[in-house]
């Protein structure tokens, strides 16, 4: 221990050996971190809980009966008899400042039973003292009556921060969605964790985010029941993330009184020896996600009872692995993650068949047909098929080449088939083509061929089951290319069959997954990162080709054609002179 408390020390002492610079955004001055702990420094909590060791130790009481005194950075605090808390109270005020800390008692607050209010007011001649509760700590200690007084309050802060979210909406929807999803909600949920019996008080903002923070985001004037309850289920099951709190209050403070269970018994017993066992914190916390996991399920189910038959599929697809990770990604732009207003409503109504707005959009397709979201994916018109499919082929490419893989070709010629015996269905046109090749891809300097379809999973001819719809389509790539690619190139063939909504058939996984591990391996990042990276990118290609396939151009319907002869363009005479 003596060397890594070193270790520890000479870190902090060249950290703070001079002052640390904070910058001020839009401007030139500095401020100089001079006093305490800078804020931001990750090393900061652990320091400063060193330095006050001393401290608690020495206000330790060594009888069973002494209160029961907590630290969590620089917020002390004792539970016990008044006449326990008198004595750890006064020497605190006077041991403390030896140490560094200074307690403030015009900040300080005792919280008691309502008997002993008068008493407490006797002791206590220099705190504030209340026998309803107060905030502690982010949630709350007291009666019922002030615990909805609590829960009031927050709601109307957190309604607050809700309005500030629908303005920036208006501008930027995927920014206001991604804040509220990795800021604002843990507001509450961390509240919900932390206080019991709150489910009824969450009402009011249930309320505002079902009413005023989704129309936002989505681009509607209102959202139905059924539609805000598959808005609350986690996005790899479809949803959006947008939990109804109301429904996972409970769920979240059962969940976090059993992960918890075994540090707040070494608080009560002041156990200062205490350590986290791994293993079994690990088993209570694969517990936990079973837990969460089956409220999902259930939602889920429940939500699919009410759904026609092709909302349903439209939910399986959109549960599919990879296809919501477009949504769970931070709004980016150097990497090609960032959509405008006009892309993200129309990303939510491609995910759940909503419909689209006219602006910028005609109602008829240029081939005459009604211009739905089913009709802008297949409609070959514009090119937008093609530029979809050539948007895969060229990420895939590049993709290969990040992992290594030498001889990257896009669309490479196959060898023409002399005498070679090949089975029914291949394709044996001279001057053939694939999309991708690369060598040392599977096994070294072996050459690897690639083919890919991407499909619209609702178009009539995909109603199969989903898993199936994947197998058929790769069935027919192996059909045609497959035979021709082992006995004339002597090499592999893997289709890569993927879905307009973000799902990939199970050869484009397995082909992805060894793709991630060759990166992994060579730029000397771990894998999940990696496979998590491909993903994203392969999704927003998908995306984006997708959304503009909705409201691109598609040339001008070609009418009856006029004899140029008989035109009237408006010409003056011609006059001849001799």
């Amino acid at each position: 221990m003596i060397g890594y408390n070193t270790i520890v020390f000479v870190m902090i002492l060249n950290t703070y050996r001079k002052p640390a610079e904070l910058h001020v955004c839009n401007s030139d001055d500095i401020i100089y971190s001079e006093e305490g702990t800078t804020q931001g420094d990750t090393s900061a909590m652990a320091m400063y809980a060193c330095g006050l060791m001393p401290l608690v130790d020495q206000l330790k009481d060594d009888g069973k009966d002494g209160p029961k005194q907590v630290y969590y950075a620089d917020d002390a605090a004792a539970a016990g008899k008044l006449s326990d808390i008198s004595q750890w109270w006064g020497k605190i005020k006077n041991s403390g400042p030896k140490f560094g800390y200074y307690p403030k008692p015009s900040k300080s607050w005792l919280i008691v039973k309502p008997q002993y209010y008068e008493k407490a007011k006797e002791i206590f001649q220099d705190v504030q003292i209340t026998d309803v509760g107060h905030r502690y700590l982010g949630s709350y200690i007291g009666s019922e009556s002030g615990l909805s007084d609590f829960i009031k309050e927050e709601c109307a802060s957190w309604n607050d921060d809700i309005d500030g979210l629908c303005r920036i909406a208006k501008s930027e929807p995927q920014l206001a969605y991604a804040a509220f999803l990795y800021g604002t909600s843990k507001r509450w949920n961390y509240v919900a964790r932390t206080t019991p019996n709150i489910s009824d008080l969450l009402r009011p903002l249930e309320y505002k985010i079902k009413e005023e923070f989704i129309p936002a985001i989505v681009g509607k004037q209102y959202i139905p029941d059924k539609l805000r309850d598959i808005f609350g289920l986690p996005a790899r099951m479809g949803g959006l993330g947008i939990s109804n709190i109301q429904e996972t209050a409970e769920l979240e403070y059962t969940n976090s009184i059993q992960v918890t269970a075994s540090l707040t018994e070494a608080l009560y017993l002041q156990d200062h020896s205490y350590e986290v066992d791994d293993r079994a914190h690990n088993e209570i916390m694969k517990d936990v996600m079973k837990r969460k996991e089956a409220h999902y399920n259930r939602a889920k189910i429940k939500v699919a009872d009410q759904c026609s038959d092709q909302q349903k599929r439209q939910l399986l697809l959109a549960s599919e692995k990879g296809a919501s990770s477009w949504l769970t990604s931070l709004p980016l732009k150097e990497y090609g993650f960032l959509l405008n207003k006009q892309e993200f409503h129309d990303a939510l109504a491609l995910r759940y068949n909503l419909t689209l707005t006219d602006l910028n959009r005609p109602k008829s397709c240029e081939c005459g047909v009604v211009n739905t979201i089913n009709h802008c994916l297949t409609c070959k018109l514009g090119g937008y098929v093609a530029l979809r499919h050539d948007a895969i082929k060229e990420t895939t490419a590049s993709l290969l080449r990040e992992g290594g893989c030498r001889d990257v070709q896009s669309e490479p010629m196959l060898l023409s088939v002399t005498t070679e015996r090949l089975s029914s269905g291949t394709n044996t046109t001279d001057g053939a083509r694939l999309d991708v090749s690369a060598r040392s891809f599977w096994t070294p300097l072996d050459r690897a061929f690639t083919d890919i379809r991407v499909l619209n999973p609702q178009a009539q001819s995909n109603c199969v089951p989903i898993k199936q719809m994947y197998i058929n389509h790769e069935r027919q790539k192996k059909n045609m290319y497959m035979d021709r690619v082992l006995q004339v190139e002597k090499a592999t063939f893997t289709p890569l069959v993927f879905s307009t909504t973000g799902g990939m058939g199970e050869e484009a996984i397995k082909f992805y997954k060894h793709l991630a591990g060759k990166i992994s391996r060579k730029t000397n990042q771990e894998y999940p990162y990696v496979i998590s990276y491909i993903r994203r990118k392969l999704r927003f290609v998908l995306l984006r080709t997708c959304i503009i396939s909705l409201r691109g151009y598609r040339g001008k319907r070609r009418g009856k054609e006029e004899d140029s002869s008989e035109l009237d363009l408006n010409l003056g005479p011609i006059i001849e002179h001799h």
